[in-house]
């Protein structure tokens, strides 16, 4: 028997069969029985198992006796316009030796499933980059189906690293570990979210940044002596969580967030000057030049920086200092980098730059973390990789204009990290 659809009018004969258009159903374990076009527009299948027999899930014995035949109605993807209804004839057999009955097995759908594995399949992929209840509409389902859908397809890929997808299950440690926040709701609602920067991949997203939150999380970790050191920013409640829950772990300032604190300050000094008479003609339209790195400027950009500076020695100043924080992390080794950051916080001092002066509180309070950054070289520890998966966080969060249900964001973040 073929095992193609035909899609035409309804169909009474073999003669009226051939004038439709043939398609193939791919699903080889089934033949077609019959096919027909209903007046809704949607296509019925009748299709039943190649296989004509099976075997006792209680005994085992291959069982040929069928008891009785009943139909299922299953829903399969659509093929242009038309949706696909298979009626499946499911055999039930009686098995001779044990004396019950039992289920042909479905394989193409699932135990009790009234969805093909394929449909469920597209639907879980369109779900990873567009809103659950725009795929929902689109395919005339509802959004909770989507979403099991969704996260059928996650923990398929989770199960594949040993994991699963409850809360509170145990987490498999990295030597090296990424931790940062993301706000769901900017004031209101944040997620953590920790990374294994080893392997590149999102370990969780846990509810909560608060210190208890953070506890949790990193509680679940199954060996937590094997982790060596631990990336963050300079939060208040990583700290504490991460020195009592890994206590043999290095904590490690990501170098990115301690140039980004003193820029910030710098940007201050570079404002002030903007709104000076002497610096208001000078710096228009040219302020990017001093907060470029010196190694992106271009050189005739290079040569219109240091025209202004010469004009503003002050200013020319203060750059120097920004610039000689950046080589310092460049440059520096185990051996060097506390004489070194004692010279650059000396300078700092020196100056007549209180914003920059201000920030330095900075270096007295995580001292010990930001050179741990040079114990582990050549590996430059960086949260540069779960800075990427908020930034992406951010990016379906818009997309989907926010998100009520955590577990859907939660789902995409892990499912994006499985991929």
């Amino acid at each position: 028997m073929s095992s193609q659809h035909i899609i035409g009018n309804q169909i009474d004969g073999a003669e009226e069969q051939q004038k439709g258009i043939i398609v193939p159903l791919d699903l080889p374990e089934l033949e077609i029985m019959s096919q027909s076009l209903q007046a809704d527009g949607s296509i019925e299948v009748h299709v039943r198992a190649i296989e004509e027999k099976e075997a006792c899930p209680r005994c085992g014995k291959i069982c040929v006796k069928v008891h009785d035949i009943r139909e299922r109605v299953k829903k399969d993807m659509a093929m242009g316009t038309h949706q696909v209804w298979l009626v499946f004839s499911k055999r039930r057999f009686r098995c001779l030796v044990c004396k019950r009955t039992f289920t042909q097995t479905d394989s193409s759908c699932g135990r009790y499933k009234r969805t093909t594995k394929r449909l469920r399949e597209t639907l879980a992929k369109q779900a990873e980059k567009r809103p659950i209840a725009h795929v929902a509409e689109e395919a005339k389902v509802g959004p909770r189906f989507v979403q099991e859908c969704l996260k059928e397809s996650v923990q398929a890929l989770i199960t594949q690293q040993g994991r699963t997808l409850e809360e509170t299950s145990p987490l498999p440690t990295p030597r090296f570990l990424g931790i940062d926040e993301f706000a769901r709701r900017k004031g209101h609602h944040y997620d953590t979210i920790l990374c294994d920067l080893a392997n590149r991949t999102v370990l969780e997203v846990s509810e909560g940044r608060k210190l208890e939150d953070v506890q949790k999380l990193l509680e679940r970790l199954s060996t937590p002596d094997a982790v060596e050191a631990v990336s963050m920013d300079m939060s208040a409640s990583f700290r504490p969580a991460v020195q009592l829950c890994l206590p043999k772990a290095q904590i490690v300032v990501d170098h990115f967030h301690v140039v980004q604190h003193v820029m910030k300050a710098f940007k201050k000094i570079v404002s002030s000057w903007a709104h000076k008479k002497e610096g208001k003609q000078l710096l228009q339209g040219k302020q990017h030049l001093f907060l470029t790195a010196k190694e992106d400027l271009t050189t005739e950009q290079a040569q219109d920086r240091s025209q202004i500076g010469e004009a503003l020695p002050m200013l020319e100043e203060a750059w120097h200092l920004k610039e000689a924080l950046r080589t310092w992390y460049a440059t520096a080794t185990a051996d060097t980098a506390a004489d070194g950051l004692d010279a650059w916080i000396e300078l700092v001092q020196q100056s007549g730059f209180d914003h920059l002066r201000q920030a330095l509180s900075a270096f007295k309070n995580w001292r010990q973390e930001i050179l741990a950054f040079f114990q582990f070289l050549p590996t430059r520890l960086s949260n540069g990789f779960v800075e990427g998966k908020n930034n992406r966080t951010k990016a379906l969060l818009r997309q989907g204009y926010g998100y009520r249900n955590r577990q859907h964001l939660r789902l995409r973040i892990l499912l994006g990290n499985a991929l």
